[in-house]
């Protein structure tokens, strides 16, 4: 922030030089008394200059300032505008990936799926009620993350293993809504997960935000076909979403072994 003000106060500094230097020319231009009196000495005395060079800084400064001001204003509608756009990818995204897994049910398990559908049911009403919000605070994202897990455990059972570490209900600050789900969705959709290879996916914290981390399992290149219905949004959105929001940057850290994505908490505002 201080550097960004002694940025502008350099800029408006040069500026009011440059105008200073172009009023002078201007009068000798058009002021031939000024020019005659150019070839004996200076006609302009070191207050007279101060005091020009003063009235130039204030112009230079409320003009600079208003640009400023109109600038930002228009960066900031239209990072609002983009935001409101990935917001909104979301619910569709959510809607058709759990409304696929609950056609697959259906076919396989009308008691789970009935079940499945009551579960969805109070997992969709959040989205409703917080996925027009920009940030949501931990406390209920971790719920809300509950919620989506016992879906899981319906559908997968023990196939998915997801251990939330104790220390990070304890954590103060915010996220965009549905960040940790779609995490641990993409880790589910790029690996295998059955009885026989479970897919664990861990939740914990360290000093730079939430940890969602992963073992790789691949998948055969047989099934994948199967999962290209999934939209590719959830990372990317994610991403996006955090750089409209704040300067923290999402941490993605893919190894031979494992996935590793670390999302920053944002501070909460009082």
């Amino acid at each position: 922030m201080i550097r960004k003000i002694l940025h502008r106060m350099l800029v408006v500094a040069v500026l009011s030089l440059g105008a200073l230097l172009l009023y002078y020319v201007f009068w000798f231009v058009v002021d031939a008394e000024l020019r005659g009196q150019l070839e004996k000495e200076w006609p302009f005395r070191p207050v007279e200059m101060l005091f020009d060079y003063a009235m130039c800084c204030l112009f230079t400064l409320f003009s600079t300032i208003y640009y400023w001001r109109s600038y930002e204003k228009a960066e900031r509608e239209r990072d609002k505008f983009r935001l409101q756009a990935l917001e909104n990818q979301l619910s569709p995204h959510f809607v058709f990936n759990n409304f696929s897994i609950l056609a697959d049910l259906i076919e396989v398990d009308s008691k789970r799926a009935s079940a499945y559908l009551m579960n969805l049911s109070k997992v969709y009403r959040y989205t409703l009620s917080h996925l027009d919000h920009s940030t949501v605070s931990l406390r209920e994202e971790l719920e809300f993350l509950r919620q989506y897990l016992a879906l899981l455990q319906q559908r997968f059972g023990d196939g998915i293993k997801v251990c939330i570490a104790p220390e990070v209900s304890g954590l103060q600050g915010s996220l965009p809504p549905a960040a940790l789900q779609m995490l641990i969705e993409n880790a589910i959709k790029h690996n295998e997960h059955t009885l026989a290879r479970p897919l664990t996916i861990s939740v914990s914290c360290t000093e730079r935000g939430i940890v969602v981390c992963n073992r790789k399992q691949p998948i055969a290149l047989a099934d994948e076909p199967s999962r290209s219905l999934s939209t590719n949004v959830g990372l990317h959105n994610i991403v996006e979403r955090y750089r409209l929001l704040t300067r923290k940057k999402v941490e993605i850290n893919d190894t031979p072994d494992e996935y590793r994505v670390t999302i920053p908490l944002i501070k909460t505002e009082k």
